[in-house]
Protein backbone atom coordinates (compact mmCIF):
# COMPACT_ATOMS: atom_id res chain seq x y z
CA UNK A 1 0.00 0.00 0.00
CA UNK A 2 2.94 2.54 0.68
CA UNK A 3 4.34 2.32 -2.80
CA UNK A 4 0.90 2.78 -4.01
CA UNK A 5 0.34 6.05 -1.78
CA UNK A 6 3.63 7.09 -2.97
CA UNK A 7 3.30 7.07 -6.40
CA UNK A 8 -0.28 8.64 -6.49
CA UNK A 9 1.15 11.90 -4.26
CA UNK A 10 3.93 12.14 -7.15
CA UNK A 11 1.48 11.67 -9.90
CA UNK A 12 1.65 15.40 -10.51
CA UNK A 13 4.79 15.87 -11.50
CA UNK A 14 4.86 17.00 -15.17
CA UNK A 15 6.02 15.60 -18.50
CA UNK A 16 8.77 17.84 -18.17
CA UNK A 17 10.38 16.59 -14.84
CA UNK A 18 9.65 12.84 -16.02
CA UNK A 19 11.50 13.40 -19.25
CA UNK A 20 14.75 15.13 -16.89
CA UNK A 21 14.43 12.35 -15.04
CA UNK A 22 14.51 9.29 -17.89
CA UNK A 23 17.40 11.47 -19.71
CA UNK A 24 19.70 10.99 -15.90
CA UNK A 25 22.04 8.26 -16.22
CA UNK A 26 22.86 6.86 -12.89
CA UNK A 27 25.95 6.64 -11.62
CA UNK A 28 28.61 3.36 -11.50
CA UNK A 29 28.14 1.66 -8.99
CA UNK A 30 30.19 1.87 -5.56
CA UNK A 31 31.57 -0.15 -2.81
CA UNK A 32 29.15 0.43 0.14
CA UNK A 33 30.36 0.30 3.70
CA UNK A 34 29.26 -2.15 5.87
CA UNK A 35 26.55 -1.32 8.70
CA UNK A 36 26.28 -2.52 11.69
CA UNK A 37 23.06 -3.36 13.31
CA UNK A 38 21.87 -0.92 16.11
CA UNK A 39 19.55 -2.34 18.78
CA UNK A 40 16.07 -0.37 18.65
CA UNK A 41 15.21 1.10 22.18
CA UNK A 42 12.75 -0.49 24.45
CA UNK A 43 9.22 0.19 23.42
CA UNK A 44 6.89 2.45 25.82
CA UNK A 45 3.78 -0.11 24.71
CA UNK A 46 3.99 -2.51 27.51
CA UNK A 47 3.39 -6.42 26.22
CA UNK A 48 -0.43 -7.23 25.68
CA UNK A 49 -1.68 -10.27 27.61
CA UNK A 50 -3.64 -11.61 25.50
CA UNK A 51 -3.49 -11.82 21.70
CA UNK A 52 -5.68 -13.12 19.01
CA UNK A 53 -5.22 -12.84 15.20
CA UNK A 54 -7.41 -13.15 12.07
CA UNK A 55 -6.28 -15.03 9.00
CA UNK A 56 -9.49 -14.57 6.22
CA UNK A 57 -7.38 -14.26 3.31
CA UNK A 58 -5.96 -17.28 3.42
CA UNK A 59 -8.96 -19.15 4.69
CA UNK A 60 -10.15 -21.53 1.79
CA UNK A 61 -14.02 -21.02 2.83
CA UNK A 62 -14.01 -17.54 2.80
CA UNK A 63 -10.77 -16.20 0.68
CA UNK A 64 -11.37 -12.46 2.00
CA UNK A 65 -13.21 -10.59 4.64
CA UNK A 66 -16.62 -9.66 2.85
CA UNK A 67 -17.79 -8.28 -0.72
CA UNK A 68 -16.47 -5.06 -1.94
CA UNK A 69 -17.68 -3.58 -5.66
CA UNK A 70 -14.39 -2.74 -7.98
CA UNK A 71 -14.27 -0.99 -11.05
CA UNK A 72 -16.94 -2.04 -13.06
CA UNK A 73 -18.95 -3.90 -11.04
CA UNK A 74 -22.53 -2.05 -10.08
CA UNK A 75 -25.73 -2.99 -7.52
CA UNK A 76 -26.79 -4.86 -10.62
CA UNK A 77 -24.79 -6.80 -10.42
CA UNK A 78 -25.81 -8.42 -6.73
CA UNK A 79 -29.42 -8.52 -8.13
CA UNK A 80 -28.30 -10.57 -10.71
CA UNK A 81 -26.84 -12.91 -8.39
CA UNK A 82 -30.46 -12.78 -6.77
CA UNK A 83 -32.36 -14.66 -9.77
CA UNK A 84 -33.28 -18.31 -9.54
CA UNK A 85 -31.25 -20.68 -11.79
CA UNK A 86 -33.93 -23.18 -13.23
CA UNK A 87 -36.06 -23.12 -10.75
CA UNK A 88 -33.48 -25.21 -8.30
CA UNK A 89 -30.63 -23.31 -7.63
CA UNK A 90 -30.96 -19.74 -5.26
CA UNK A 91 -27.79 -17.77 -3.91
CA UNK A 92 -28.01 -15.88 -0.97
CA UNK A 93 -25.15 -14.27 1.47
CA UNK A 94 -24.38 -10.42 1.98
CA UNK A 95 -22.80 -10.69 -1.50
CA UNK A 96 -26.45 -10.62 -2.86
CA UNK A 97 -27.57 -7.36 -0.99
CA UNK A 98 -27.77 -4.11 -2.45
CA UNK A 99 -29.04 -2.46 0.51
CA UNK A 100 -26.29 -3.89 2.85
CA UNK A 101 -23.49 -5.51 1.01
CA UNK A 102 -20.69 -6.56 3.16
CA UNK A 103 -22.86 -6.43 6.51
CA UNK A 104 -24.61 -8.97 9.14
CA UNK A 105 -27.80 -7.04 8.17
CA UNK A 106 -26.95 -8.00 4.67
CA UNK A 107 -26.70 -11.43 5.19
CA UNK A 108 -29.56 -12.21 7.19
CA UNK A 109 -31.61 -10.19 4.86
CA UNK A 110 -30.79 -12.19 2.34
CA UNK A 111 -31.67 -15.20 4.09
CA UNK A 112 -34.85 -14.33 5.00
CA UNK A 113 -35.24 -12.96 1.41
CA UNK A 114 -33.73 -16.22 -0.06
CA UNK A 115 -36.41 -18.29 1.60
CA UNK A 116 -39.37 -16.82 0.34
CA UNK A 117 -38.35 -17.34 -2.92
CA UNK A 118 -37.74 -20.80 -2.27
CA UNK A 119 -41.20 -21.24 -0.71
CA UNK A 120 -42.74 -19.57 -3.46
CA UNK A 121 -41.92 -22.35 -5.74
CA UNK A 122 -41.55 -25.31 -4.11
CA UNK A 123 -43.52 -28.21 -3.02
CA UNK A 124 -44.63 -29.09 1.06
CA UNK A 125 -41.91 -31.44 2.06
CA UNK A 126 -39.58 -31.13 -0.65
CA UNK A 127 -35.69 -31.35 0.73
CA UNK A 128 -33.94 -28.29 0.74
CA UNK A 129 -30.03 -28.38 0.26
CA UNK A 130 -28.22 -24.84 2.25
CA UNK A 131 -25.11 -24.73 1.54
CA UNK A 132 -23.26 -23.20 3.95
CA UNK A 133 -23.79 -22.51 8.15
CA UNK A 134 -23.45 -18.66 8.54
CA UNK A 135 -25.65 -16.11 9.48
CA UNK A 136 -27.50 -16.45 5.96
CA UNK A 137 -27.72 -19.94 5.63
CA UNK A 138 -28.96 -20.24 9.41
CA UNK A 139 -31.43 -17.65 8.43
CA UNK A 140 -32.36 -19.15 5.56
CA UNK A 141 -32.81 -23.11 6.84
CA UNK A 142 -34.60 -21.91 10.14
CA UNK A 143 -37.38 -20.28 8.14
CA UNK A 144 -37.85 -23.16 5.61
CA UNK A 145 -37.86 -25.81 8.17
CA UNK A 146 -40.38 -23.51 10.65
CA UNK A 147 -42.51 -23.77 6.79
CA UNK A 148 -42.63 -27.42 6.87
CA UNK A 149 -39.56 -28.09 4.35
CA UNK A 150 -36.89 -30.76 5.33
CA UNK A 151 -33.50 -29.24 5.57
CA UNK A 152 -30.47 -30.32 5.09
CA UNK A 153 -27.48 -27.68 6.00
CA UNK A 154 -23.71 -28.47 3.87
CA UNK A 155 -21.12 -26.87 5.67
CA UNK A 156 -17.32 -27.24 4.73
CA UNK A 157 -15.78 -25.79 8.09
CA UNK A 158 -16.12 -27.72 11.14
CA UNK A 159 -17.84 -25.35 13.20
CA UNK A 160 -20.88 -23.12 12.20
CA UNK A 161 -21.11 -19.62 11.67
CA UNK A 162 -19.02 -18.95 8.77
CA UNK A 163 -17.04 -15.67 8.55
CA UNK A 164 -18.91 -14.77 12.30
CA UNK A 165 -15.96 -16.54 14.23
CA UNK A 166 -16.59 -16.20 18.32
CA UNK A 167 -14.01 -17.00 20.61
CA UNK A 168 -14.94 -17.30 24.69
CA UNK A 169 -12.15 -18.10 27.29
CA UNK A 170 -10.74 -17.28 30.22
CA UNK A 171 -8.44 -14.77 28.31
CA UNK A 172 -10.73 -12.59 27.63
CA UNK A 173 -13.48 -10.27 29.44
CA UNK A 174 -16.15 -11.39 27.07
CA UNK A 175 -16.57 -13.06 24.03
CA UNK A 176 -14.08 -11.67 21.00
CA UNK A 177 -16.08 -11.82 17.73
CA UNK A 178 -13.09 -12.64 14.86
CA UNK A 179 -15.45 -11.98 12.04
CA UNK A 180 -18.53 -9.70 11.47
CA UNK A 181 -18.79 -7.96 14.85
CA UNK A 182 -20.91 -4.89 14.22
CA UNK A 183 -24.57 -3.75 13.71
CA UNK A 184 -26.00 -1.08 13.00
CA UNK A 185 -29.54 0.28 13.49
CA UNK A 186 -32.46 -2.55 14.31
CA UNK A 187 -32.40 -4.71 11.73
CA UNK A 188 -30.59 -7.38 14.05
CA UNK A 189 -32.26 -6.83 17.21
CA UNK A 190 -34.72 -9.48 17.37
CA UNK A 191 -32.11 -12.26 16.79
CA UNK A 192 -30.28 -10.33 19.31
CA UNK A 193 -32.71 -10.39 22.10
CA UNK A 194 -34.18 -13.71 21.19
CA UNK A 195 -30.54 -15.08 21.69
CA UNK A 196 -29.74 -13.23 24.96
CA UNK A 197 -27.06 -11.91 22.60
CA UNK A 198 -25.51 -8.24 24.38
CA UNK A 199 -24.04 -5.33 22.36
CA UNK A 200 -22.52 -2.10 23.04
CA UNK A 201 -22.67 0.90 21.83
CA UNK A 202 -19.46 2.70 19.63
CA UNK A 203 -19.41 6.28 19.29
CA UNK A 204 -17.82 7.51 16.09
CA UNK A 205 -14.92 9.60 17.45
CA UNK A 206 -11.37 9.13 15.92
CA UNK A 207 -8.10 10.98 16.66
CA UNK A 208 -5.02 11.05 14.28
CA UNK A 209 -1.82 11.98 15.37
CA UNK A 210 1.67 12.31 13.97
CA UNK A 211 4.68 9.50 14.82
CA UNK A 212 5.80 12.32 17.13
CA UNK A 213 2.40 12.01 18.69
CA UNK A 214 1.07 15.54 18.10
CA UNK A 215 -2.50 15.31 17.74
CA UNK A 216 -3.68 16.49 14.35
CA UNK A 217 -6.97 18.35 14.02
CA UNK A 218 -9.62 17.34 12.56
CA UNK A 219 -10.43 17.67 8.69
CA UNK A 220 -12.59 17.07 6.05
CA UNK A 221 -9.99 17.23 3.20
CA UNK A 222 -10.03 13.80 3.01
CA UNK A 223 -14.11 13.15 2.83
CA UNK A 224 -14.67 16.33 0.96
CA UNK A 225 -11.78 14.93 -1.80
CA UNK A 226 -14.01 11.60 -2.11
CA UNK A 227 -17.47 13.08 -2.43
CA UNK A 228 -16.01 15.16 -5.04
CA UNK A 229 -14.57 12.35 -6.93
CA UNK A 230 -17.85 10.24 -6.71
CA UNK A 231 -19.96 12.82 -8.14
CA UNK A 232 -17.85 13.65 -10.79
CA UNK A 233 -17.39 10.00 -11.86
CA UNK A 234 -21.36 9.55 -11.54
CA UNK A 235 -21.78 11.89 -14.03
CA UNK A 236 -19.41 10.29 -16.67
CA UNK A 237 -20.58 7.55 -18.93
CA UNK A 238 -18.02 4.79 -17.98
CA UNK A 239 -16.89 3.78 -14.71
CA UNK A 240 -13.39 4.69 -13.23
CA UNK A 241 -11.46 3.56 -9.93
CA UNK A 242 -11.49 6.30 -7.06
CA UNK A 243 -7.80 7.26 -7.72
CA UNK A 244 -8.65 7.90 -11.35
CA UNK A 245 -11.57 9.95 -10.42
CA UNK A 246 -9.65 11.88 -7.56
CA UNK A 247 -7.15 12.69 -10.31
CA UNK A 248 -9.63 13.60 -13.53
CA UNK A 249 -11.98 15.56 -11.34
CA UNK A 250 -9.15 17.54 -9.67
CA UNK A 251 -9.86 16.36 -6.57
CA UNK A 252 -6.53 15.13 -5.65
CA UNK A 253 -5.17 18.47 -6.48
CA UNK A 254 -4.73 19.60 -2.43
CA UNK A 255 -2.25 21.33 -0.71
CA UNK A 256 1.60 20.20 -0.26
CA UNK A 257 2.65 22.45 2.23
CA UNK A 258 2.98 21.27 6.21
CA UNK A 259 0.89 22.68 8.85
CA UNK A 260 1.58 24.03 12.36
CA UNK A 261 1.62 20.48 12.90
CA UNK A 262 3.59 19.00 9.76
CA UNK A 263 0.90 17.32 7.86
CA UNK A 264 -0.01 18.96 4.93
CA UNK A 265 -3.40 18.56 2.74
CA UNK A 266 -2.30 15.43 0.66
CA UNK A 267 -0.90 13.47 3.57
CA UNK A 268 -4.21 13.96 5.09
CA UNK A 269 -6.03 13.07 1.91
CA UNK A 270 -3.53 9.80 1.44
CA UNK A 271 -4.25 9.00 5.12
CA UNK A 272 -7.82 8.91 4.69
CA UNK A 273 -7.85 6.44 1.76
CA UNK A 274 -5.33 4.25 3.46
CA UNK A 275 -7.25 3.99 6.64
CA UNK A 276 -11.08 5.25 6.65
CA UNK A 277 -11.79 3.99 2.91
CA UNK A 278 -9.33 1.00 3.01
CA UNK A 279 -11.03 -0.42 6.28
CA UNK A 280 -14.64 0.31 5.32
CA UNK A 281 -14.24 -1.98 1.89
CA UNK A 282 -10.69 -3.93 2.01
CA UNK A 283 -9.63 -1.86 -0.91
CA UNK A 284 -7.73 0.64 -2.02
CA UNK A 285 -8.40 3.19 -3.94
CA UNK A 286 -6.81 2.00 -7.24
CA UNK A 287 -9.04 -1.32 -7.23
CA UNK A 288 -12.57 0.42 -5.81
CA UNK A 289 -15.60 1.38 -8.24
CA UNK A 290 -15.79 5.50 -7.61
CA UNK A 291 -19.06 5.37 -9.09
CA UNK A 292 -20.68 2.57 -7.00
CA UNK A 293 -17.61 0.97 -4.80
CA UNK A 294 -18.48 3.57 -1.52
CA UNK A 295 -21.83 1.95 -0.57
CA UNK A 296 -21.49 1.46 3.17
CA UNK A 297 -20.67 4.17 5.28
CA UNK A 298 -18.23 3.29 8.34
CA UNK A 299 -18.83 3.49 11.78
CA UNK A 300 -21.32 5.81 12.06
CA UNK A 301 -22.84 6.78 15.64
CA UNK A 302 -25.18 3.89 16.68
CA UNK A 303 -23.13 1.41 15.90
CA UNK A 304 -23.06 -1.28 18.56
CA UNK A 305 -20.50 -3.98 18.73
CA UNK A 306 -21.66 -7.28 19.65
CA UNK A 307 -20.11 -8.81 22.99
CA UNK A 308 -22.45 -11.82 23.93
CA UNK A 309 -21.47 -14.49 21.56
CA UNK A 310 -22.82 -13.58 17.95
CA UNK A 311 -22.00 -17.30 16.94
CA UNK A 312 -24.98 -18.26 19.28
CA UNK A 313 -27.46 -16.94 17.00
CA UNK A 314 -26.54 -19.13 14.16
CA UNK A 315 -26.26 -22.11 16.29
CA UNK A 316 -29.45 -21.91 18.03
CA UNK A 317 -31.04 -21.32 14.92
CA UNK A 318 -29.79 -24.48 13.13
CA UNK A 319 -30.28 -26.43 16.45
CA UNK A 320 -32.59 -29.32 15.96
CA UNK A 321 -31.79 -29.32 11.49
CA UNK A 322 -29.55 -32.05 10.08
CA UNK A 323 -25.88 -29.87 9.47
CA UNK A 324 -23.21 -32.03 7.82
CA UNK A 325 -20.03 -30.65 8.99
CA UNK A 326 -16.39 -30.94 7.58
CA UNK A 327 -18.19 -31.77 4.21
CA UNK A 328 -17.18 -30.01 1.09
CA UNK A 329 -19.57 -29.50 -1.92
CA UNK A 330 -17.55 -29.70 -5.11
CA UNK A 331 -20.70 -30.31 -7.93
CA UNK A 332 -23.57 -29.10 -8.07
CA UNK A 333 -26.10 -30.33 -10.63
CA UNK A 334 -29.29 -29.68 -11.49
CA UNK A 335 -32.01 -30.22 -14.11
CA UNK A 336 -36.00 -30.49 -14.42
CA UNK A 337 -35.88 -33.53 -11.70
CA UNK A 338 -33.96 -32.16 -8.92
CA UNK A 339 -30.46 -31.42 -7.48
CA UNK A 340 -27.72 -33.47 -7.12
CA UNK A 341 -24.75 -32.38 -4.77
CA UNK A 342 -21.41 -34.17 -4.80
CA UNK A 343 -19.13 -34.17 -1.23
CA UNK A 344 -15.48 -33.69 -1.77
CA UNK A 345 -15.59 -36.98 0.40
CA UNK A 346 -17.02 -38.38 -3.13
CA UNK A 347 -20.71 -39.01 -1.56
CA UNK A 348 -23.87 -37.55 -3.25
CA UNK A 349 -26.72 -36.23 -1.63
CA UNK A 350 -30.10 -35.73 -3.53
CA UNK A 351 -32.12 -32.62 -3.04
CA UNK A 352 -35.08 -31.09 -4.60
CA UNK A 353 -33.29 -27.09 -4.38
CA UNK A 354 -30.10 -25.61 -3.15
CA UNK A 355 -29.86 -22.46 -1.61
CA UNK A 356 -25.84 -21.65 -2.15
CA UNK A 357 -23.97 -19.05 1.00
CA UNK A 358 -20.64 -19.02 0.33
CA UNK A 359 -18.49 -16.64 0.05
CA UNK A 360 -18.26 -14.63 -3.45
CA UNK A 361 -14.32 -15.18 -3.32
CA UNK A 362 -15.28 -19.32 -3.11
CA UNK A 363 -17.49 -18.73 -6.15
CA UNK A 364 -14.61 -17.34 -8.27
CA UNK A 365 -12.32 -19.32 -7.33
CA UNK A 366 -14.41 -21.90 -8.93
CA UNK A 367 -14.17 -24.94 -6.36
CA UNK A 368 -17.43 -25.51 -6.90
CA UNK A 369 -18.45 -27.22 -10.40
CA UNK A 370 -21.74 -26.16 -11.24
CA UNK A 371 -23.76 -28.56 -14.22
CA UNK A 372 -24.92 -27.54 -16.35
CA UNK A 373 -22.92 -23.98 -16.14
CA UNK A 374 -24.52 -20.97 -14.87
CA UNK A 375 -25.92 -18.30 -16.98
CA UNK A 376 -23.68 -16.15 -18.36
CA UNK A 377 -24.96 -13.15 -16.70
CA UNK A 378 -24.78 -14.42 -13.73
CA UNK A 379 -20.95 -15.77 -13.92
CA UNK A 380 -19.94 -12.55 -15.48
CA UNK A 381 -21.94 -10.64 -12.15
CA UNK A 382 -19.68 -12.97 -9.79
CA UNK A 383 -16.59 -12.16 -11.69
CA UNK A 384 -17.36 -8.92 -11.47
CA UNK A 385 -17.62 -8.61 -7.46
CA UNK A 386 -14.77 -8.52 -5.23
CA UNK A 387 -13.28 -9.19 -2.33
CA UNK A 388 -12.43 -7.59 0.41
CA UNK A 389 -8.85 -7.63 2.48
CA UNK A 390 -9.43 -7.17 6.31
CA UNK A 391 -8.14 -8.78 8.78
CA UNK A 392 -7.39 -8.18 12.96
CA UNK A 393 -5.39 -8.56 15.74
CA UNK A 394 -6.69 -7.91 19.27
CA UNK A 395 -4.62 -6.75 22.30
CA UNK A 396 -5.79 -6.88 25.68
CA UNK A 397 -3.36 -5.36 28.28
CA UNK A 398 -2.96 -5.53 31.78
CA UNK A 399 -3.80 -1.96 32.28
CA UNK A 400 -4.39 0.99 29.65
CA UNK A 401 -1.45 3.12 28.32
CA UNK A 402 -3.35 5.21 26.88
CA UNK A 403 -5.58 8.02 27.96
CA UNK A 404 -7.50 8.99 24.61
CA UNK A 405 -11.14 8.87 24.57
CA UNK A 406 -11.33 8.38 20.87
CA UNK A 407 -12.91 5.11 19.33
CA UNK A 408 -10.76 5.31 15.98
CA UNK A 409 -6.68 5.92 16.19
CA UNK A 410 -4.42 6.19 13.60
CA UNK A 411 -1.25 7.44 13.08
CA UNK A 412 0.03 9.29 9.83
CA UNK A 413 2.65 7.32 8.53
CA UNK A 414 2.83 5.55 5.54
CA UNK A 415 5.34 2.72 7.00
CA UNK A 416 2.13 0.79 9.30
CA UNK A 417 0.98 -1.97 8.23
CA UNK A 418 -1.56 -1.32 11.02
CA UNK A 419 -4.35 1.00 9.29
CA UNK A 420 -6.14 1.64 12.59
CA UNK A 421 -6.55 1.04 16.08
CA UNK A 422 -10.06 0.44 17.54
CA UNK A 423 -10.25 1.75 21.16
CA UNK A 424 -12.47 -0.25 23.09
CA UNK A 425 -11.85 1.13 26.68
CA UNK A 426 -14.33 3.79 26.56
CA UNK A 427 -16.94 1.67 25.81
CA UNK A 428 -16.46 -1.60 27.78
CA UNK A 429 -13.51 -0.12 30.36
CA UNK A 430 -11.50 -2.62 29.44
CA UNK A 431 -7.85 -2.06 28.10
CA UNK A 432 -8.53 -3.57 24.52
CA UNK A 433 -7.15 -2.94 20.91
CA UNK A 434 -8.38 -4.02 17.81
CA UNK A 435 -5.96 -3.80 15.08
CA UNK A 436 -7.19 -3.12 11.50
CA UNK A 437 -4.85 -4.40 8.64
CA UNK A 438 -6.64 -3.91 4.83
CA UNK A 439 -6.13 -3.98 1.54
CA UNK A 440 -2.31 -4.50 0.18
CA UNK A 441 -0.85 -4.39 3.65
CA UNK A 442 -2.77 -8.20 4.26
CA UNK A 443 -0.27 -9.92 2.56
CA UNK A 444 2.19 -8.14 4.07
CA UNK A 445 0.96 -9.16 7.60
CA UNK A 446 -0.06 -12.48 6.97
CA UNK A 447 3.55 -13.49 6.24
CA UNK A 448 4.93 -12.47 9.36
CA UNK A 449 4.93 -15.04 13.00
CA UNK A 450 2.92 -13.92 15.76
CA UNK A 451 6.16 -12.03 17.08
CA UNK A 452 6.86 -9.80 14.20
CA UNK A 453 3.53 -8.33 13.97
CA UNK A 454 2.90 -8.09 17.17
CA UNK A 455 6.42 -5.94 17.57
CA UNK A 456 5.22 -4.04 14.72
CA UNK A 457 1.64 -3.29 16.11
CA UNK A 458 3.24 -2.17 19.41
CA UNK A 459 5.63 0.16 17.40
CA UNK A 460 2.65 1.78 15.87
CA UNK A 461 1.27 2.53 19.36
CA UNK A 462 3.78 4.51 20.65
CA UNK A 463 2.65 8.18 19.41
CA UNK A 464 -0.85 7.42 21.83
CA UNK A 465 1.15 6.61 25.03
CA UNK A 466 0.47 8.76 27.86
CA UNK A 467 3.65 8.60 30.16
CA UNK A 468 1.65 9.67 33.36
CA UNK A 469 0.60 5.79 32.57
CA UNK A 470 3.32 4.08 32.36
CA UNK A 471 4.03 1.49 35.43
CA UNK A 472 5.17 -1.29 32.65
CA UNK A 473 9.20 -2.32 32.37
CA UNK A 474 10.19 -1.94 29.34
CA UNK A 475 11.30 -4.39 27.29
CA UNK A 476 13.63 -4.87 23.84
CA UNK A 477 12.02 -8.39 23.26
CA UNK A 478 8.25 -8.86 23.13
CA UNK A 479 7.16 -11.82 25.89
CA UNK A 480 4.06 -13.02 24.34
CA UNK A 481 1.53 -15.73 25.39
CA UNK A 482 2.69 -19.17 25.68
CA UNK A 483 -0.18 -20.32 23.37
CA UNK A 484 -0.20 -17.49 20.30
CA UNK A 485 -3.30 -18.41 18.01
CA UNK A 486 -3.30 -18.15 14.32
CA UNK A 487 -7.49 -17.94 13.49
CA UNK A 488 -8.38 -18.60 10.30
Amino acid sequence: MALERRTFLVGALSAVSLATLSACTPPAPRPTATITPTELPPSPVPHPASFLRTSWANDPYALGSFSMTPVGATPADRATLRDTVGARVFFAGEATSSEFPGTLAGADASGVAVAARVEAVAQPDERIAVIGAGLAGARAARLLADAGFDIVVVEARDRVGGRIDTRDDDSWPFPVELGAASVTGSDLDEPLRTNDVGTISLEATSEVRTADGVVVPPSNVGPNSVTTAVEWARAQTTDSSLASALSASGAANVSTTPDAAGVSSAAELAHYLDTVIASEYGANSFRLSASWGLDRSGLADGERLVVGGLETVVSNALDDLDVLLSSTVIRIGYDDDGVSLRLGTGESLSVDRVIVTVPIGVLQAGTIEFAPPLPEAMTTSIESLGMGSLEQLWLRFDEPFWSTDATVLSVIDETSEIAEWINLLPATGQPILVGLTAADDVPVVLKQGDDELIAAALRSLVPFVDASLSTTTASPTPSLPPTPTLIP
